[in-house]
């Protein structure tokens, strides 16, 4: 828990961060097959490389503790859809040229998979900012501005199929109180990030690009959760795949935009260029931001083809995975 000694961490990361000029590059870690996944976050019903390239369910890297205390929260990854190239298989992104039928469907398949079919999604229109939404039951009004101006509200959509309602606004992140609606983010390297109090019945979603960690959408995403009532050092974070530091090579401004932030985003390639670690960011963003409990997955999308979706990789023409949290209906009441 969250105290003078830092926040619980679990996965890759530590409680204290390495200094930048110390820190492995991403291209230190082991292969796929050999690394597990962090604690508590599980691949199911497998690694992707073990389920093979046309599984019968698609591969989610799952909380899978949270489930007891009644909160879905996972990772998608490429494998298990019926997208075609170049957006194959698991394609969750309706606004990057896939047909909307396949992606519709990798839609359900996942929330199936997940124990969520029927439930409405909600997602943003991602701009690479730190506003928040506040997603509320149909009845509350969409787009009043919080009093702090920092995150706004949205209602649930109405009619249309449960996965495929329209984005609620432009926002990078998300957090609700409500029951049996699924929040979702989606990636093709920057890092999602998952917020869950159980106890207080509170969950978010976080989109974290580098313009979105440099402008805040962390923090922004975490202050957004407590006025919703949750406690900082009871909530769990979850910092999912996204690409790593062997990878993602990037000018000065960019570095110095988000490394004076968060130092611990500062990396090296494999080459020796300047580089950055999203997702090594938002951790460090999360423990600034007292988060009790930390797991980051330690996966680069765009070193892991047959896992994960990567803009960078595949020069902009490619799918997108999600973060994906909802809270249970029914539990923890």
């Amino acid at each position: 828990m969250a105290g003078a000694a830092g926040p619980a961490v679990e996965g890759s990361m530590s409680g204290t961060s390495p200094a930048p000029s110390d820190r492995p590059s991403a291209g230190d870690r082991p292969a796929p097959g050999d690394r597990p996944a962090p604690a508590g976050l599980v691949w199911r019903p497998g690694p992707p490389e073990m389920v093979g390239p046309d599984p019968a369910w698609p591969p989610v890297l799952v909380a899978e503790d949270l489930l007891g205390a009644g909160v879905v929260a996972a990772f998608t990854s490429r494998p298990g859809g019926s997208s075609a190239p170049p957006f194959a298989s698991l394609n969750l992104g309706l606004a990057v040229g896939d047909d909307l039928r396949r992606v519709l469907a990798n839609r359900r398949r996942v929330a199936t998979v997940l124990g969520l079919a029927g439930h409405p999604w909600a997602l943003a229109r991602q701009v690479h900012g730190a506003t928040i939404l506040r997603v509320g039951s149909a009845g509350q009004g969409a787009g009043r501005p919080a009093a702090d101006g920092a995150w706004v509200e949205a209602r649930v959509p109405g009619p249309g199929p449960p996965e495929g309602k329209a984005p609620l606004g432009e926002a990078d992140g998300l957090v609700t109180t409500e029951a049996g609606v699924v929040l979702a983010v989606l990636t093709a390297d920057c890092a999602p990030v998952l917020l869950a109090d159980p106890a207080a019945r509170v969950v978010g979603a976080v989109h974290a690009g580098w313009r979105g960690l440099a402008a805040g959408v962390v923090e922004a995403g975490v202050a957004a959760l407590a006025a919703l009532g949750a406690a900082p050092a009871a909530t769990v974070g979850l910092v999912g795949p996204a690409v790593g530091g062997c990878c993602y090579e990037v000018g000065p401004d960019v570095r110095e935009a988000v490394g004076a932030r968060y130092p611990a985003a500062l990396a090296t390639t494999r080459d020796g260029r300047p580089a950055l670690d999203p997702a090594a960011g938002a951790a460090q963003a999360l423990e600034r931001a007292g988060i009790g409990q930390l797991r980051v997955a330690g996966e680069c999308t765009a070193d892991l083809a047959d896992r994960h979706f990567s803009h960078r990789r595949d020069h902009g023409r490619t799918g997108r995975q999600a973060g994906v949290i909802a809270l249970v209906p029914g539990a923890g009441r």
